[in-house]
């Protein structure tokens, strides 16, 4: 079995209006509500299409919808994918992301992270049918996280944003102020501890990421099942320009994990700097806007 490799994304079209389309998901799912792809459209005629993809949590559509809005006022076709278990996918007596955060499980986790790059792929299938034109990928947090992971698994994205994300789940699982819980629930249930994170990180993760020498990475043969999903695992098969964004106040993604993953890309790359919080990023959202569209203009 190979990571997202073993599904299809073929685009197949459930529903289909001026500016919301429902696909099926080609990745197989217990919650009928994660089983549709909710894809919000704004067509700008252009031979450019950009596919927005949000992070985490419960903040409402219309926050998220702005950088797909104001990409399509700047000549991009755009669209905003709705994460598996978020927003409309949410499934019954669940909170909006809440699937993500509520085990330790990496095999769990694992088929969380896969279900959201084929849903990526399978969308940037249907957009390139629709539209016809180069596609571009634009990531927020954990959107960034996967955006970085289905970038490489692609040839034909020609741009690559990335906001407010990273890599190594070292940093992320211990060092987060948003994965606190898992960090109660390993404390009860022994799996893992700092210690013994850091020590397969520091001994055994140079030496797997090592041996890989493409994208297609097998399910089951890593030391542990956390580096087979770790977008940092896939970062040096991305060939896409790539611009990121770091927060310098963020206390949700370490700035570790952040240059941990920016170091890896293996593309023509830029990184910029903004002084605020993980959340408080979106007061810098046009700066974000204009300089991801002077690097995909470059």
């Amino acid at each position: 079995m190979i990571f997202a490799k073993n599904y299809s994304n073929n685009p197949i079209i459930l529903k289909e209006t001026n500016d919301l389309t429902l696909l099926k998901s080609n990745y197989p799912c217990k919650y009928s509500e994660s089983s549709k792809i909710f894809v919000y459209t704004y067509n700008a005629q252009s031979d450019r299409t950009l596919l927005f993809i949000h992070g985490l949590g419960t903040k409402n559509l219309k926050y998220l919808k702005w950088f797909p809005e104001n990409f399509a006022k700047n000549g991009y076709n755009s669209a905003l994918m709705i994460l598996p278990y978020h927003f409309d996918r949410t499934p019954s007596g669940y909170k909006s992301g809440e699937l993500f955060l509520s085990t330790t499980n990496n095999y769990v986790l694992r088929a969380r992270f896969e279900h959201s790059v084929v849903d990526i792929l399978t969308t940037l299938n249907y957009l390139k049918e629709k539209f016809n034109s180069e596609l571009y990928l634009m990531g927020f947090s954990f959107g960034g996280m996967v955006s970085t992971i289905a970038s490489s698994l692609r040839q034909d994205i020609k741009g690559l944003s990335l906001a407010v994300t990273g890599g190594n789940f070292y940093h992320i699982t211990w060092k987060s102020f948003v994965t606190g819980v898992l960090r109660v629930q390993y404390e009860e249930n022994k799996e893992c501890n700092p210690e013994k994170c850091r020590l397969y990180h520091q001994n055994e993760y140079p030496v797997y990421l090592k041996k890989l020498d493409n994208p297609e990475v097998e399910l089951d043969k890593a030391p542990i099942a956390c580096f087979e999903y770790d977008p940092l695992t896939f970062a040096k098969f991305v060939k896409t320009p790539t611009i990121m964004f770091k927060a310098l106040f963020d206390i949700f993604i370490p700035k570790n994990s952040t240059m941990d993953l920016y170091n890896a890309i293996n593309a023509r790359k830029k990184l910029y700097s903004i002084p605020s919080g993980h959340l408080t990023s979106y007061l810098f959202k046009r700066y974000i806007l204009k300089k991801t569209l002077d690097f995909f203009k470059r």
